[in-house]
């Protein structure tokens, strides 16, 4: 199945390390996803009850009990960066991920519904922005206007989609064709009925892989923006926190300034791989939850 494909692509083996403890945890995505939006509301809240991230006299203070992760070169507490980073990180690549895969069901849907010659010119599309270096095009145009949080959602979607539409456009092409839509069809059901109660509850499984995928890609690509600078000086997120390190590698300060926000990072990232593991096992990815075509 190609969105099982997708998912177990890249981390067929941690996943498989995970497998256990999300079977015995009974992990469900949904119940999971609803968490990581609650978790992430929860930070945003408690960031703005911390002390301000600002600067102190206490350069490079190393982690003690008044500094519990200590300060960067400016004195900044890397602890209470941390925290304020995390809402703003995780949004970034939910937020990141939705605008990618809503142009890729769009571009897909008028593939799909608009003939042969929409479709070619659709396709067309995607094959010479999957042949633009899409990696060097961010680069450029990131170090160009160093863009904020919108600035990188744009960028980052507008470069991303394109690798949805070839896993997307498939699977709803056959969807379509399936007896059971050209049943309901013959029948009287509207497109619309179709819509919702066969063609969708059919991809939703892809829609899911394709969606935390783009997260994963989306919080790695936005945390490497960060590390190398190229993002607006204001935006803190964990990669910009890692970008605090790079003057320091060759003092003990690179433990505190580089360490906390990478392990948060990794965190997160083995979380979004969890959560997409829990739904495989518990039938999402295979659609035995939702849609049963036999």
């Amino acid at each position: 199945m190609q969105w099982q494909q997708v998912w177990r692509g890249e981390g067929e083996l941690m996943l498989g390390y995970w497998s256990p403890i999300t079977q015995s945890a009974g992990f469900v995505s949904k119940g999971a996803l609803a968490a990581s939006v609650i978790l992430m509301m929860a930070g945003f809240t408690l960031s703005e009850s911390l002390p301000a991230y600002k600067t102190s006299p206490d350069v490079l203070h190393p982690p003690s009990a008044e500094y519990w992760l200590g300060t960067n070169g400016i004195g900044q507490d890397v602890f209470i960066g941390l925290v304020r980073a995390a809402p703003v990180t995780i949004f970034l690549a939910l937020v990141t991920a939705t605008a990618a895969l809503v142009l890729a069901l769009a571009a897909s849907s008028l593939a799909a519904f608009g003939g042969p010659a929409v479709r070619g010119a659709v396709l067309r599309v995607v094959d010479v922005l999957q042949v633009i270096p899409s990696i060097l095009l961010l680069l450029l145009l990131a170090a160009w206007i160093q863009p904020g949080f919108l600035g990188l959602v744009v960028l980052l979607a507008l470069t991303g989609w394109h690798e949805d539409v070839r896993v997307a456009l498939p699977i709803l092409l056959r969807e379509l064709t399936r007896e059971n839509v050209h049943f309901a069809r013959r029948m009287g059901a509207s497109r619309t009925y179709c819509l919702r109660h066969h063609i969708l509850p059919a991809i939703w499984p892809a829609i899911v892989g394709l969606f935390l995928q783009n997260v994963r890609q989306a919080a790695l690509k936005s945390a490497g923006f960060g590390f190398l600078g190229l993002t607006d000086p204001r935006l803190l997120t964990w990669g910009s926190m890692m970008q605090d390190a790079m003057e320091h590698l060759y003092t003990d300060a690179w433990a505190w300034l580089l360490l906390p926000p990478a392990g948060a990072l990794s965190l997160f990232l083995i979380g979004i791989l969890i959560i997409g593991e829990g739904y495989s096992q518990s039938g999402g990815l295979t659609g035995k939850e939702q849609y049963d075509p036999g």
